[in-house]
């Protein structure tokens, strides 16, 4: 593990995105923007290492978020190889930035200064004061024009631990996305899910502004679990960070296998939780519906209204996989994941081509397509393309004549068929090629 740690607003979310080479820390020009850890693998100079940005450190907080990001800091602190230490040229050295310094001999970690912002001579020159914090190697840079990266590479690198070294394979770990609206409880669930205070958790939307990640083993299998920043209505995103934020949580659910909606089960469910169900399924990833906060439910008459309520904003997600679950108490959380991982396996399916075709004819035989005009659509034969979502390449006479209602009657087909629960199936359509003749079988 490499940590990125500093003060506030000294660069090191850019610094971090400079490193891993893509935009995967929210950078702004203000104060307090990167709360949680972002981790992610990244290689430097060949070397695969755990790359953790981390939020502004701020070494006398004793109360409410600042305090909750120094507790953050600390455990990387404790886990990390090598440190690097971001402090900002422009600024010079301040007190805090003496203080983190003690905080990092305390540790007894491999440090790196990174004096940020040292993008003339006058801040080149005014870098060399940071000597006076007592590290060894100190570099200046500037991540946002990408000067003296290399420098930093090579020096992280030379301090990496010869078991960092690199594995040959793609990691094949399942990805779980926690997602839903903001303050639904996200990060409660992961830190219960994990076992410690993994993400800041406040009674406050928007708290999760980056995706995080974090690996836990469930039974003997490992999982890597994404929390994402809450996704908001399009409209209110007026901010510059909140778009990032929604950006940063679709891309986490385009890196996941699989989605856990969590919803609020005292609310009942909403449109904006459908908008981010539909994201989830049109990216092709599985979903289960998590209602959270549960134990605020009492009555049949208050169960009734929640599965009435889900049903109609959620009706789209077919054959749902439902679990009823308290992030605060820990109820029901123990079985949310064995559950995932089994629906995760069960969508995994490989069917022979002449199966297919069989259970094609017979949905044809079923419900036959309607015709247009004077022209009906004939669907020829079908193979499967891929497993993760579920999708048949269908030959047909001509793709237009196949509407939208009865593709939806194909795809509720092959997913009752193979018992594709909770989880998108996609029918392509194909006009049959020239190098076909007419007397090839059709379905029904």
């Amino acid at each position: 593990m490499v940590a990125v740690i500093g003060r506030a607003n000294v660069g090191k979310s850019t610094l971090f995105n400079r490193l891993l080479r893509q935009t995967r820390s929210l950078v702004e020009d203000r104060p307090g923007v990167t709360r949680d850890r972002v981790v992610e693998t990244a290689r430097i100079e060949g070397r695969s290492v755990l790359l953790v940005d981390t939020g502004g450190l701020e070494p006398d907080a004793e109360q409410g978020i600042l305090a909750a990001i120094r507790a953050q800091v600390a455990r990387v602190i404790e886990d990390a190889a090598v440190i690097v230490f971001v402090v900002d040229a422009r600024a010079g050295l301040l007190p805090d930035d003496r203080l983190i310094a003690d905080l990092l001999r305390r540790a007894s970690r491999q440090v790196i200064v990174v004096a940020n912002k040292a993008d003339h001579p006058r801040a080149e020159a005014l870098a060399g004061e940071f000597h006076a914090l007592g590290f060894e190697e100190l570099l200046p840079v500037s991540a946002e024009h990408r000067i003296g990266l290399r420098d930093v590479e090579i020096a992280i690198a030379e301090r990496l631990p010869e078991e960092a070294a690199p594995g040959d394979r793609e990691d094949p770990t399942p990805r779980l996305a926690i997602i839903g609206r903001p303050n639904v409880g996200k990060s409660s669930l992961l830190n219960q899910l994990l076992g410690e205070e993994r993400n800041i958790v406040a009674d406050e939307p928007g708290t999760t502004r980056d995706a995080t990640d974090a690996r836990l083993v469930v039974g003997e299998r490992e999982v890597v679990l994404i929390d994402t920043a809450g996704l908001r209505r399009a409209g209110r995103r007026s901010e510059r960070l909140e778009r990032g934020s929604a950006l940063m949580a679709l891309r986490s659910i385009e890196r996941a296998d699989l989605a856990l909606l969590l919803l609020d089960a005292s609310e009942g469910a909403t449109e904006q939780d459908a908008r981010v169900a539909r994201l989830a399924l049109d990216r092709g990833r599985p979903l289960v519906l998590v209602l959270n906060k549960w134990d605020r439910i009492s009555g049949p008459t208050h169960v009734a209204r929640v599965e009435r309520e889900l049903e109609r904003r959620l009706g789209f997600v077919r054959d749902p996989v439902v679990m009823r679950i308290s992030a605060t108490t820990g109820a029901g959380v123990g079985k949310l994941l064995p559950r995932a991982l089994r629906l995760l396996d069960s969508l995994d399916v490989r069917v022979p081509t002449a199966e297919l075709n069989r259970a094609l004819e017979e949905a044809v035989r079923r419900n036959a397509p309607p015709s247009q005009g004077r022209r009906r659509a004939q669907l020829f034969y079908c193979t499967q393309i891929a497993s993760r979502p579920f999708t048949l390449l269908v030959f047909v006479n001509d793709p237009d004549l196949v509407s939208r209602n009865y593709r939806r009657y194909l795809e509720g087909f092959f997913r009752k068929r193979y018992a594709l629960a909770s989880a998108p199936v996609r029918i392509r359509l194909r006009a049959r090629g020239r190098g076909r003749g007419d007397d090839a079988p059709r379905a029904g």
